[in-house]
């Protein structure tokens, strides 16, 4: 059986990530289901967004959290990725589920804004009964306490706990932080492109006069970067944090601990490459696995990839993901 082909945030490459734009033409490209991520506004509204802040996408100083859902909808979430998506608004997450009506599944990621959004579990459930996708929906999120909430309301509803490293939260090649403004000749660059990063951020938070106002998106970003990590280990310090994620290390076997049933577990795809025995040893505990991507995949990647035999694989390109599948013929 072919794993299925989930495009992340639809299909991120070719239009504005997280828009109905974007999750209709990732149906046009052949995808089984897209991946979205949902936050609560100001006022209460699930809106579909990755970042918290809204400088890269919409070209506004702002936090989605901390905004109402009319400020949101005068934006332009679409110009950043060229002028033909110009006007394109932020979807609500009922928008977004009705066109999920059309594929095999859809992956909704929770993102709770620090200890604020505790009832984002429920609401989310709420919204995917309305809309009659529950055995579609596969709920996910890399904080725990909002997967066992939804698990404790609703078993048969499928989750998946996700993981990354922290550094890539924030260590990024010295290119992606000129991109974000930081001068080419700032040793900072330097500097958050290493194993400090963390440390570093921490640092230009604590003292954002330390940056100029040229290279103030640096800083907005930084703090989207941290705040989410202090909001998926909610009450703990950076130096707690570093410490969960070594725990996740072997994150089979941290999965396999948790008080409440998981149905998916979902690593950074290069996790697979660098322990080829992950996925044998998730299904040995019961669980399927989602690999997923940040940034743009290679071809051979998503080769390697599709020969480790996963049930799904969540891609910024599912066209492509498609076509190498095709190519195989392993699952014709």
């Amino acid at each position: 059986m072919r794993p299925l082909i989930i495009a992340h945030r639809g299909a991120s490459h070719l239009a504005p990530e997280n828009t109905l734009t974007s999750f209709r033409l990732a149906k046009t490209l052949g995808a089984d289901g897209f991946e979205c991520d949902v936050q609560l506004t100001k006022d209460r509204h699930l809106v579909v967004a990755h970042d918290y802040f809204t400088d890269l996408k919409a070209g506004v100083h702002g936090n989605i959290p901390d905004m109402t859902f009319d400020e949101l909808r005068k934006l332009d979430f679409g110009s950043w990725k060229g002028p033909e998506y110009a006007g394109e608004q932020i979807p609500t997450l009922e928008e977004v589920l009705e066109v999920a009506q059309g594929f095999q599944m859809i992956h909704i990621e929770l993102k709770p804004y620090f200890d604020r959004d505790e009832e984002i579990a429920d609401r989310v459930i709420d919204a995917v009964l309305d809309a009659g996708l529950e055995e579609k929906a596969v709920i996910t999120a890399f904080e725990y306490g909002a997967l066992r909430r939804v698990k404790e309301r609703m078993p048969q509803m499928a989750i998946c706990a996700m993981t990354s490293s922290p550094e890539s939260q924030l260590v990024q090649p010295a290119t992606f932080w000129e991109k974000l403004g930081l001068k080419k000749t700032d040793p900072l660059a330097e500097k958050l492109s290493s194993p400090q990063a963390l440390s570093e951020a921490a640092a230009l938070l604590e003292d954002p006069n330390s940056l100029d106002e040229e290279n103030s998106i640096l800083l907005y970003y930084l703090k989207d970067r941290l705040d989410f990590l202090y909001s998926i280990f909610p009450g703990m310090n950076l130096a707690q944090i570093l410490q969960q994620y070594y725990y996740q290390t072997d994150f089979v076997n941290y999965v396999a601990q948790f008080s409440f049933p998981v149905d998916y577990i979902g690593p950074e795809y290069h996790a697979f490459f660098r322990d080829k025995d992950l996925i044998s040893n998730a299904h040995a505990h019961g669980f399927k696995v989602a690999p997923w991507p940040v940034g743009n995949d290679s071809r051979d990647d998503l080769r390697q990839l599709f020969r480790l035999d996963p049930e799904l694989v969540v891609t910024n390109k599912p066209e492509v993901a498609i076509a190498i599948l095709t190519g195989l013929g392993r699952w014709d």
